[in-house]
């Protein structure tokens, strides 16, 4: 549902449908056509949470394996190569090298079941 690589992104672009997204879960996504997931979003309940996949410790991704963001008991994100744990609600970190730092935030909305982004690209 996001626009093919090459064509500028201007928000709001349509990054899934909300049942695209396991609720309690997360998800990575390339919206840039990179080969990689530059952006993940974190879903709990009809409120979705979306970021960067990006640890502002040593800047890269978070995830071990795609689409795993999520502590075990899917409380925290988490950055598996220093343990750096983050809040859901704001991407603040609460334990890891980064203490205090915070995620960089990708304004987005659902609207009639679709998970919509105010996304530019850097």
């Amino acid at each position: 549902m996001v626009p093919p690589s090459g064509q500028p992104l201007s928000g709001p672009v349509p990054l899934c449908r909300l049942d695209q997204l396991p609720d309690g879960g997360a998800r990575g996504f390339d919206p840039d056509g990179a080969g990689e997931d530059t952006i993940f979003a974190v879903r709990r309940g009809a409120q979705v949470h979306v970021y960067r996949n990006d640890c502002p410790h040593n800047h890269r991704p978070l995830e071990y394996m795609r689409h795993r963001f999520l502590s075990a008991d899917g409380s925290t994100i988490v950055c598996y190569a220093h343990s750096a744990h983050f809040r859901i609600e704001d991407g603040v970190c609460v334990h890891g090298p980064c203490l205090g730092q915070a995620l960089q935030a990708v304004p987005a909305r659902v609207e009639q079941g679709v998970v919509l982004l105010e996304y530019q690209r850097p």
